[in-house]
């Protein structure tokens, strides 16, 4: 069986995933860096097929990209890699979805390709909140898309906190150990403090906004976590919830098999 290559393109990294089927063979993450040529993306693309053994002529390539520009580098990349053209995310695909929004245009692909794969794998009432550079909350009832929030993540507040302030030091999130990132709310010094409002804050907010969207629509969501930051929030949050790491992954599946 012939191989899928989907790429999710992120403002921080890009995360390569390969399907046979609807079984995801492997991943793989790589910088987004804007300064990356096309033929540096199209090495580290062919390393990872190379290490998972994908058979060229691939079945198909699908990306989404929040990140302007870098879908056109990456679908040259990936150029020659199928008989088909990458297919990029768009409003404007098949999604299976209505999207009721006042904007339809501005609602990012990466929000569509999580309500669709949410849908399609969990059914809704369903909201998905994407923990990555941003964290989005993306909420699916009776087959449409009906709106979110939008809200800075994890690593944007630590960064933020130190370039607006004198004397704030910067904390790196993603180096901290399990032991301080299960830190209390009640810090004990600076380091402590930052922790706490940011991974404490980032729960508590995606909890409220689940919680308001749930009484203004008077509907019960169930609520789906994903993105890189997930794992570091999950322990923090207090209602049920379903963890779905390959969530974006497995929606590109789906939309490259909705629109081949």
């Amino acid at each position: 069986m012939t191989s899928l290559l989907v790429m999710d393109i992120g403002n921080t990294s890009i995360s390569l995933g390969l399907f046979s089927g609807t079984e995801l063979k492997g991943t793989r993450r790589v910088s987004s860096d804007r300064k990356k040529t096309v033929a540096a993306f199209r090495a580290e693309i062919n390393a990872f097929l190379l290490e998972k053994d994908a058979g060229i002529p691939l079945k198909g390539v699908v990306l989404s990209s929040v990140v302007q520009g870098l879908e056109k580098v990456l679908s040259a990349a990936a150029e020659g890699l199928s008989a088909r053209e990458p297919l990029v995310v768009t409003g404007d695909l098949k999604t299976g979805l209505a999207i009721d929004v006042e904007k339809p245009r501005e609602l990012g692909a990466d929000r569509i390709v999580n309500a669709v794969a949410a849908r399609d794998l969990l059914g809704d009432p369903v909201i998905v909140a994407d923990l990555g550079t941003a964290t989005t909350l993306t909420a699916v009832r009776e087959g449409r898309v009906i709106g979110g929030a939008i809200l800075s993540g994890i690593g944007v507040m630590a960064d933020a906190l130190h370039r607006k302030t004198s004397r704030l030091p910067l904390v790196r999130i993603e180096e901290m150990s399990a032991a301080l990132l299960g830190a209390r709310a009640l810090g004990k010094d600076t380091t402590k403090c930052i922790l706490s409002g940011i991974i404490y804050g980032t729960a508590g907010a995606v909890e409220r906004i689940t919680e308001e969207i749930e009484k203004e629509t008077e509907s019960t969501f169930l609520l789906a976590i994903t993105g890189g930051y997930a794992d570091m929030i999950a322990p923090f949050l207090k209602r049920d919830f379903r963890s779905c790491p390959d969530l974006t992954l497995q929606g590109l599946r789906l939309l490259f098999e909705r629109n081949a």
